[in-house]
């Protein structure tokens, strides 16, 4: 039997309800000193597909009202009969990365690429390798961060065909959202090309470290590989 692990939150309110759907069995919580970790119970190691993604989002979203969350990427999966270990190990970086994000949520602003604005008759270099407008976007990117004022931030340049050209992930307190909004508007709309796509608050996923399996040797199946987090 394993335990599949959600979220460590701080000050979870008293009237929280997990969702009704969840990775595995019932969304349980477990103490962890003045902390709850929100796991299930898992007779198989998930899948990752839609489907399992969304649930896990799902209940990891609802602890947004708590003080303070530290979200776990799809696929942390412990043993049970090693779930009190591997909270005790990662306490130090539990409550480290909780004093980090206490009273935050992450803001993601999706850089959509409209069109490259560029000749149709040539590939300019920036057009070569099927992202248009690199240097520009990363540009534009810089100038939100400025714009924002916010000192914790992540930069991504998504690969592929998509029309997502970037994205850069804010850890914004939770007071200081609408001001965000309100400071990164100017740039939003004077961007040439591309639109500038505010989403959130959502967990911050962003901005937590990786956490290991505990230990991972005990999570093998016969022919079957753990999945890892998204």
């Amino acid at each position: 039997m394993y335990q599949y692990l959600y979220a460590i939150a701080d000050r979870l309110p008293a009237a929280w309800r997990p969702p009704d759907a969840s990775v595995g069995g019932p969304v349980a919580l477990r103490r962890l000193g003045d902390l709850v970790v929100l796991v299930s119970a898992l007779e198989r190691l998930p899948e990752a597909n839609a489907r399992t993604l969304a649930l896990h989002h799902d209940v990891v979203a609802s602890t947004l009202e708590a003080s303070g969350t530290v979200p776990f990427r799809f696929g942390v999966v412990v043993d049970a009969a090693d779930l009190d270990a591997w909270l005790a190990a990662h306490a130090p970086l539990v409550n480290s990365t909780l004093a980090q994000l206490r009273g935050s949520v992450e803001m993601s602003v999706k850089l959509l690429r409209l069109h490259c604005g560029h000749s149709i008759d040539r590939t300019c270099r920036e057009c070569a390798d099927g992202a248009p407008g690199v240097v520009q976007l990363r540009e534009l990117a810089e100038r939100l961060v400025t714009q924002a004022g916010i000192e914790r931030w992540r930069y991504r340049s998504p690969g592929g065909g998509s029309n997502v050209a970037g994205s850069v992930a804010f850890l914004v307190a939770r007071s200081e959202v609408e001001g965000f909004l309100a400071r990164i508007a100017p740039i939003a709309s004077r961007a040439a090309g591309i639109a500038v796509v505010p989403t959130g608050p959502w967990p911050p996923y962003s901005f937590v470290p990786s956490f290991d399996r505990f230990p991972l040797a005990r999570l093998q199946e016969p022919d079957r590989r753990v999945a890892r987090p998204a």
